[in-house]
């Protein structure tokens, strides 16, 4: 077998009971020995039923290497995780450690258990965790091929032999694993044409007869589809942008939370340039921002001092972004770069984002069109510093000498910042 060079963690989850039937305990054997066979690592929750005898079968593969097993633990005590977990990790949050498990996987395997599966399951369904259920207990049943909720387009999987464990495991390699960004919008994964229509509608009935009578634009302006993302879609109508949010659990939060980004703009008080257009939040059947059209061209990285602006006004405005990357900019008429893609990445200005936010600011100035530029950014999120890196002529940075750059790059968006 060769071993892929990033090993996935797979969690497996299951009843902690310690008086399993004697099949369970097989499955459970075999499905932990499997994960290992397949390249991959074990993660559980570290106690006794299905999480030991998953943590024992690991421990059987040809292929295990001491540290392939790890326990996240409910309580302070690492003596507490059973004899086969290498690593304990203690977290004293009693079964709130679920939502750090889901967080840590790369997918969940669920072979029974009662509600605290559950709501593992639910958790991994919400964080974008790909989910199979394997066994003939428990929850295999009653989510046979469910789809909980429209976060997501995809079910959760029903595997009814080991071989169909193998195939999943493997098939996560072929896709592009990707860090926890945050428990995903319920809508965000499902943007059918019935959708597109009811948001067009709703923008005619809403927002049509106020504008025509405000502005006396001509009754043939219609609504056209400028793009649809995993938030919602964007609208033009005559001088106006509007972008719809999908409905979901978190409307409301959404709500109060872009009135606030919209006040820190407005109140800024920037006539010439505003990093990100000063928008109307409208709440209703749908939530709704709106803001002034205006002439623009695509950006597509580089552009320095163009970014550097962009960054200092931001700093005056009191915003930052939680996301940064050419496609959700646009250069407008007087050269200036303003942000567009108005929803959850908008935060408050807090020094910490700021920094954040400069770094992947500067990594989409100098790698944008880079091949690894999402995994460089993804890095940058969980590190202190840069990877190392073959920028666009061939030379090699270290990752010292990427800090440098950045180094200067960030005195340069500070100087304006005082």
């Amino acid at each position: 077998m060769t071993v892929p060079s990033q090993r996935l963690l797979i969690a497996v989850v299951g009843s902690a009971s310690n008086s399993l039937p004697e099949r369970q305990k097989e499955l459970a054997l075999e499905v932990g020995q499997q994960v290992i066979d397949t390249g991959c690592r074990l993660i559980c929750g570290g106690m006794g039923g299905v999480m030991m005898y998953a943590a024992q079968g690991a421990h059987r593969s040809a292929y295990y290497c001491p540290g392939d097993v790890i326990g996240v633990l409910p309580s302070y005590q690492k003596t507490e995780a059973n004899p086969f977990i290498d690593i304990a990790l203690p977290t004293g949050l009693g079964v709130a450690r679920n939502a750090v498990l889901m967080a840590a996987c790369d997918a969940v395997i669920a072979l029974d258990g009662g509600s605290g599966t559950l709501s593992e399951i639910a958790l991994a369904w919400q964080m974008q965790k790909p989910i199979a259920c394997i066994g003939d207990h428990g929850w295999h049943q009653r989510l046979n091929s469910l789809t909980l909720d429209q976060r997501r387009d995809d079910t959760i999987s029903v595997l009814d032999s080991l071989a169909d464990l193998q195939q999943f495991l493997l098939q996560l390699y072929d896709g592009e694993s990707t860090s926890y960004q945050g428990i995903q919008l319920s809508g965000a994964g499902r943007k059918p044409a019935e959708s597109l229509r009811a948001l067009e509608h709703y923008l005619q009935q809403s927002f049509s007869e106020q504008t025509f009578s405000e502005q006396g634009w001509d009754r043939r302006h219609t609504f056209e589809l400028l793009g649809q993302g995993s938030e919602g879609a964007v609208f033009a109508c005559g001088p106006t942008i509007f972008k719809v949010f999908y409905r979901s659990d978190f409307t409301m939060l959404l709500f109060t939370h872009l009135s606030q980004i919209s006040q820190r703009l407005h109140s800024a008080g920037v006539d010439d340039y505003s990093p990100v257009p000063c928008f109307d939040v409208h709440k209703g059947e749908y939530l709704v921002v709106s803001y002034p059209r205006f002439e623009s061209v695509s950006y597509l990285g580089g552009e320095q001092p163009c970014m550097v602006n962009f960054l200092r006004a931001m700093h005056r405005a009191g915003v930052c972004l939680s996301n940064v990357k050419a496609d959700n900019f646009r250069t407008d008429a007087n050269g200036n770069l303003v942000f567009i893609d108005i929803g959850r990445d908008l935060m408050p200005f807090s020094d910490v984002m700021f920094l954040s936010m400069c770094k992947r600011a500067f990594l989409t100035v100098h790698f944008s069109q880079h091949p690894a530029f999402k995994t460089m950014c993804s890095y940058t999120n969980d590190h202190e510093g840069f990877m190392p890196v073959t920028d666009h002529d061939g030379n090699d940075l270290s990752a010292e000498q990427v800090m440098n750059l950045f180094g200067g790059f960030y005195q340069e968006v500070r100087r304006g910042c005082e």
